[in-house]
């Protein structure tokens, strides 16, 4: 979480400070690490106790918000390793103007469709999860159990996300009725997968009516595909928890160029 003080707690307190007077925040995010998930429970927790909210519902609170960021950051790890790969076919296959035509690939869906079919999901997969895994040690502390070579996919990584100057955008917004977290990553999503999604979301929603939603995380209906996986449906079962169906309350959407993840919760639901 960026923020131009770097003391944590006077980034804590101008984050409370903006919300009391402006009713919103916003935080640019590339990475969360576990400073910045402290940082973020700290925030809920100072929110929580300035405007008198019941401190029962903050961990449920808190894991939703944590659980869309981290899928977003997924996603545009996903997004800038899987240009990667188009980028080595593309020299392989000796195409001039490599950069015009990635730039027309990925902004026309049926062109960047099309070459999904030609990147191996299970390649891709992989080295999107091991990007992840190998970032949470460095930035755990663990830096000393990484090798020269996961120092330099790092360092790859990284140098991709730089080019690629993607971010997720997270907003906190409270009114007198309800409080709404808003998080926008600078990456466009396919339709396809904006399907996958959503029938996940519904086979989710069809076993909580038959009492039964926690059924969902097992191996028989858990959707583990790049695009619909298991933070959507973490945080889609806090709202079950809550009472309250996420299919109104918790929306998905894609624009132009970005995909926004938008998770509105009553005031009411919060308390004393």
């Amino acid at each position: 979480m960026q923020e131009n003080n770097p003391t944590p707690n006077s980034k804590i307190e101008k984050a409370v400070r903006k919300l009391q007077r402006d009713r919103i925040v916003v935080f640019r995010i590339n990475a969360l690490t576990r400073i910045g998930r402290e940082e973020l429970m700290n925030i809920f927790v100072r929110i929580f106790e300035e405007f008198q909210l019941n401190p029962a519902m903050l961990f449920n609170l808190y894991s939703a918000v944590v659980e869309i960021i981290f899928n977003a950051i997924k996603a545009n790890a996903k997004h800038v390793i899987f240009k990667s790969e188009v980028r080595m076919k593309l020299l392989k296959q000796q195409f001039d103007d490599i950069d015009s035509l990635i730039e027309i690939i990925f902004h026309e869906e049926m062109l960047r469709d099309f070459m999904t079919r030609h990147i191996i999901p299970e390649k891709l997969k992989k080295r999107v999860n091991n990007v992840l895994q190998l970032t949470e040690k460095k930035r755990t502390g663990r830096a000393a159990t990484l090798t020269t070579k996961d120092i330099q996919q790092l360092m790859e990584f990284n140098k991709l996300l730089e080019e690629e100057e993607v971010f997720i955008h997270f907003t906190m917004a409270m009114t007198d009725e309800k409080i709404v977290f808003n998080v926008v990553n600078d990456i466009p999503i396919l339709s396809k997968d904006m399907e996958r999604i959503q029938q996940s979301r519904r086979v989710h929603r069809k076993l909580f009516d038959e009492g039964r939603s926690t059924d969902y995380f097992g191996p028989d209906f858990i959707d583990v595909t790049e695009s619909a996986g298991f933070g959507i449906a973490m945080a889609d079962e806090i709202y079950y928890e809550m009472q309250l169906d996420p299919l109104e309350f918790f929306t998905i959407s894609a624009s132009e160029g970005a995909t926004r993840a938008v998770m509105h919760f009553p005031r009411a639901k919060f308390t004393l």
